[in-house]
């Protein structure tokens, strides 16, 4: 009996353990799946998506805000000035926001218009005279006071005008702009988006379906158009205005400011202060008026017949480098087309390769003039004797002018001799010691020379 009821007890207990342990696991099925149902809910309650606007730009915008908007609310909630709500008599306090985030209150000082307005203390508008009272924070007089919504966009125009005048953007401009920021603002954009729109997007399409064009992209943006790099707005801003005064102040066309030249310019990296030198070294080069230099622009085809010296320093078609390299050759040039009437000839090609050697030694304009002037001037001098000398010896294979030439520049600017300036050089020695008796181990005689073999 006693082993049937330990039997039993064993039983029981076993059935018990079996029971706790079904138990335990029910709790905490229960428990991981209370926990999926609150993992669940968090994610539903993750950080919205941005808003997805209408323009590509304004979507970016928005995404990369999302957090900041968010500490700018908390920012403007915890520096809430301790006397928001009954501020000094005739002022108000507006929450002022920055174009890179953040933002501060500021006490506004109200002014009346018409007779006698009156002044509105706390949240009321008092009216008085000419001034009706409304609602919002002590807006008095005739003013209309736009109070900004902590958790709103920021809709106050006078505040928008002034952030972009503060930000270099000049008054024309800004007050030409009204009625695209007072659209943009009847939207619901805040400063940041408007600013962004205003001076990197070309039109925005409000909900009505109408496009309103940017002012400012009109103006200035455009030259971003086909650019890998696109230049900041303020660059393009201050490009454009100090092109504009440096074409008022030295009295040039102002076809170099016209939009196919600016935006020539800003694709080939000129700045204002490139620009400003162009602009003087074309001046001074008109002081010094070497007609020579003007026509090799025109023979190497840098200008036309009708251009002059401003349109080859200020050509909107070649950056700075390209500038530097066509300045050193026309340099060059010159000093052979100077050199013409001791027969030297002008081959364009042939001119550019050998003041190509001499830039690729890193020679200067200047330096790059002295060699040339001192090659040719050596050059105009043996030209035509060596001519002569190669018809004399050479007969049917004498060579030409332009062959002599071609091997003196080599000789003058690249330090090549050829063969046949060698055998000239030796056997035009031999003629001048022969004239001079000067002949080792022989008698000179000069009967067996004609007139025409003497040199």
């Amino acid at each position: 009996m006693a082993s049937a009821d330990a039997r039993n007890e064993a039983r029981l207990k076993e059935a018990a353990t079996a029971k706790a342990a079904a138990a335990a696991a029910l709790d905490a099925a229960e428990k991981a799946k209370a926990k999926a149902a609150q993992g669940v809910m968090t994610a539903a309650a993750a950080t919205p998506a941005p808003v997805v606007s209408n323009t590509p730009k304004l979507d970016a915008v928005k995404a990369a805000s999302v957090a900041r908007k968010t500490a700018d609310v908390d920012l403007k909630e915890s520096t809430k000035p301790a006397d928001l709500n009954n501020p000094p008599a005739g002022t108000y306090y507006q929450w002022h926001v920055f174009a890179g985030g953040g933002g501060e209150w500021r006490l506004i000082r109200v002014s009346s218009f018409g007779g006698g307005g009156g002044g509105g203390g706390g949240n009321g508008g008092g009216g008085g005279g000419g001034g009706g009272g409304g609602g919002g924070n002590g807006s008095g007089g005739g003013n209309n006071v736009v109070v900004t919504d902590p958790a709103g966009p920021s809709t106050n125009i006078t505040v928008l005008k002034s952030l972009l005048s503060s930000l270099g953007y000049s008054k024309t401009l800004v007050d030409s702009s009204t009625q695209y920021f007072m659209s943009l603002i009847a939207e619901g954009l805040d400063y940041d988006n408007i600013v962004s729109l205003y001076t990197d997007a070309k039109d925005y399409t409000l909900k009505s379906g109408q496009k309103v064009t940017s002012p400012f992209y009109e103006q200035y943006g455009y030259l971003n158009e086909g650019l890998t790099q696109p230049k900041s707005a303020a660059d393009l801003f201050h490009f454009v205005e100090g092109t504009k005064n440096l074409i008022k102040s030295y009295n040039i066309s102002s076809k170099f400011a016209d939009p196919d030249a600016l935006k020539k310019y800003i694709a080939n990296n000129v700045t204002v202060e490139k620009l400003d030198e162009r602009i003087m070294a074309a001046k001074l080069k008109t002081i010094t008026a070497d007609p020579q230099y003007v026509n090799t622009l025109r023979q190497l085809k840098y200008i036309n017949n009708s251009e002059d010296l401003t349109d080859f320093f200020l050509d909107p078609n070649i950056g700075e480098s390209q500038l530097e390299i066509n300045r050193k050759t026309a340099s060059f040039a010159t000093e052979a087309l100077r050199r013409s009437d001791k027969g030297i000839s002008f081959n364009a090609d042939a001119l550019t390769r050998n003041a190509a050697t001499l830039i690729s030694q890193g020679r200067s304009e200047a330096q790059i003039a002295d060699i040339a002037n001192q090659g040719y001037e050596t050059i105009g001098q043996v030209l035509q004797p060596s001519v002569g000398l190669s018809n004399i010896f050479e007969g049917a294979d004498a060579a030409n002018a332009q062959t002599i030439q071609t091997e003196l520049e080599a000789e003058q600017f690249l330090g090549l001799e050829s063969s046949r300036r060698k055998k000239l050089k030796e056997l035009g020695t031999n003629i001048f010691n022969q004239s001079t008796g000067r002949s080792t181990g022989r008698t000179t005689t000069y009967s067996n020379y004609s007139p025409a073999g003497q040199i």
